[in-house]
């Protein structure tokens, strides 16, 4: 009889030791998950560079900037014509010397400042921009390029060209760093025509076509180059979306930020070099901290027009001058929207929503109150992914970002969150059902140690005569198995090292 209870008891504290085994694993996997979620999280962005570690950067333009700003917390505020002044809790900017401009946070599609941003005007050059994004879209770089009439036909005196000749060859590399530094007509011309599949008629239809697909509302192109054309118009904030869409390729990148290049000889003449037009590639020193390069514009029709990219501290702002009288006055505009835009404004992650482009960000004003932000969610139709939820975000009455969810990714996550409270629920039942075995064993512990006569409420009445509190003997016996547990798993963990 003695044996086989024993034996019962030590089947009991077996089976008791395995219990505490299993939800000792899943006390110690359950917080790595939760680690590894926290992990995985979009961060959220951090705020701008300050003004005044900036303007050690900048031109004296942007100390005289810092020196106003002493005395004048918003020096923007003076002369307020500009359309964005209207929204409440915005930043207030002061009219600048362009007709019409545009600054975008390229992250969030919020428009940060606009002055007549969506009134059509002729582009000039500035059009080279779609061309270089249908390019890098549609071809390959190491493409051999043929000139033809086409494009020749645009190598004159009185226009930016590289003075090609019909059946010249070039790398369509090559060819796009002279359509946007040298910002050659003859070039873009011909790179439209292949682009276009020999027709630079098609071409055009493709650049209309992909001013619609990116939401331009108010353009129109009648040429691949920007020469002057009665139909040839588009706007500020339409440039920026051109521009946001380019900033998808590295190459667009490095190719509005390059101040130099050469064109290495071709079949026909010998090598050619050239420069950007952009003054800031030229005098880094004269631009503002964070430049990252841009596309000049000029013709009679359009004046001055100027597109130029700069980033800070993950922020990504374009912005755009139009119908300036003066490039000097196209790079004063340009360089006060930057630092009105990286002074006064912030990304702030809303969510981590899997997305195509925008993930969730915002543009908001640094002192905005961020409770004031709403959002509308709604199902669409995208080209080339279904079905997806598109997220719009407002502060007000201003649209400060969007994420755009695909129905795949919705799947996903909703199986993630099934998947997620499953296993909750798994282990809420295994640490009930571990902490009544565990419970049981001890009570059997102490009806087996302590005889029947000497047991009492309070009392526990051990082998040689030792007397404990109820309670004391309960923790006891609970800390000796989880000890008891531990040795176990080391001789285990030893055992199996060994073999």
């Amino acid at each position: 009889m003695k044996s086989g209870k024993k034996k019962g008891v030590s089947a009991r504290i077996t089976r008791t030791l395995a219990l505490l085994t299993a939800v000792g694993m899943l006390a110690v996997s359950v917080p790595a998950a939760e680690n590894e979620g926290a992990a995985s999280a979009p961060a959220a962005a951090q705020s701008t560079a300050s003004e005044a570690a900036a303007s050690g950067q900048e031109s004296a333009a942007a100390v005289t900037y810092a020196m106003d700003h002493k005395s004048n917390p918003n020096p923007f505020a003076e002369n307020n014509v500009v359309q964005t002044n209207a929204y409440e809790g915005w930043p207030k900017g002061r009219e600048i010397n362009a007709d019409f401009a545009c600054l975008l946070d390229a992250n969030t599609g919020a428009v940060l400042y606009g002055k007549s941003k969506d009134t059509a005007t002729p582009p000039a050059s500035i059009t080279k921009i779609m061309t270089c994004l249908l390019a890098l879209e549609h071809g390959n770089l190491d493409d051999q390029v043929t000139m033809t009439e086409t494009g020749v036909a645009f190598a004159v005196d009185g226009s930016s060209n590289l003075y090609t000749q019909v059946g010249e060859v070039f790398t369509l590399r090559d060819m796009l760093y002279g359509m946007m530094l040298k910002s050659a007509n003859d070039i873009a011309t011909q790179v439209g025509e292949y682009i276009g599949g020999g027709s630079i008629d098609r071409f055009i239809e493709m650049m209309n076509e992909k001013a619609k697909e990116l939401g331009c509302r108010n353009t129109h192109f009648a040429n691949a180059c920007g020469m002057p054309n009665d139909e040839h118009l588009t706007t500020a904030y339409d440039m920026c979306l051109i521009t946001q869409a380019a900033l998808q390729y590295p190459l667009f990148r490095e190719l509005i930020g390059t101040y130099q290049y050469t064109i290495p000889a071709t079949n026909m003449t010998e090598a050619r070099s050239f420069t950007n037009h952009h003054h800031w590639l030229e005098t880094p020193s004269d631009g503002v901290s964070g430049f990252v390069g841009g596309k000049t514009g000029y013709t009679d029709a359009a004046l001055n027009t100027l597109v130029s990219v700069a980033e800070r501290d993950g922020m990504t702002l374009i912005a755009v001058t139009m119908h300036a009288n003066g490039s000097e006055l196209c790079l004063e505009d340009t360089g006060y929207l930057f630092r009105y835009g990286f002074k006064f404004f912030k990304n702030k992650v809303m969510d981590d929503a899997q997305d195509l482009e925008r993930k969730g960000i915002v543009s908001i004003p640094n002192d905005a109150d961020e409770s004031k932000i709403t959002s509308t969610t709604t199902e669409q139709k995208m080209s080339g992914y279904g079905d997806v939820l598109f997220t719009q975000y407002m502060f007000g009455e201003k649209k400060i970002g969007s994420s755009i969810l695909t129905k795949a990714a919705q799947e996903a996550r909703e199986k993630a969150a099934a998947e997620s409270a499953a296993a909750a629920s798994r282990a809420e039942a295994l640490a009930a059902a571990s902490s009544a075995a565990a419970e049981s064993v001890v009570e059997e512990a102490y009806e087996i140690l302590t005889p029947a006569p000497t047991r009492t409420a309070e009392r526990v009445v051990l082998p040689l005569g030792i007397t404990m509190d109820r309670t004391l003997f309960l923790v006891i016996a609970a800390l000796s198995g989880m000890i008891l547990l531990g040795v176990i798993s080391i001789i285990i963990t030893m055992i199996v090292r060994r073999r």
